[in-house]
């Protein structure tokens, strides 16, 4: 009988400790995510916020605000563009594909980062 208890104990342990983990990566994912990008020719600000939906599945809404530089040098006035994706989570590769285009998504959890194609956006909540 107190083989079956620690058996049973065993399990139960297993069993919280990876439903722990899940939740965790639930909680490691959504937030705001912020990057930005200048050239000679624009300015960029770019922000994507994650959410969670269901599942493994996340939507990801993003504002990219930009500004245009002329010949002379002068910036123009901000233009602002907006977009939402939808995006599902592999929890072997440890990355997102968006739905629409394939983009694909990786974290760096640790240093609370998400990399989109060469562009790396750093987490701000």
């Amino acid at each position: 009988m107190k083989n079956f208890k620690f058996q049973f104990l065993l399990v139960l342990l297993v069993v919280l400790f990876i439903a722990g983990c899940s939740a965790g990566l639930e909680q490691n994912i959504p937030g705001t995510y912020v990057n930005k990008a200048s050239s000679e020719f624009s300015i960029a600000y770019d922000t994507l916020v994650v959410e969670h939906d269901k599942d493994l599945n996340y939507l990801i809404h993003r504002k990219t605000g930009f500004q245009l530089i002329d010949e002379k040098g002068r910036v123009g006035d901000l233009q602002i563009e907006r977009e939402a994706w939808k995006a599902v989570y592999d929890e072997g590769s440890q990355s997102m594909t968006e739905n629409r285009k394939g983009r694909v998504i990786s974290f760096e959890f640790k240093q609370g980062l998400l990399i989109l194609e060469n562009s790396r956006y750093q987490r701000i909540n």
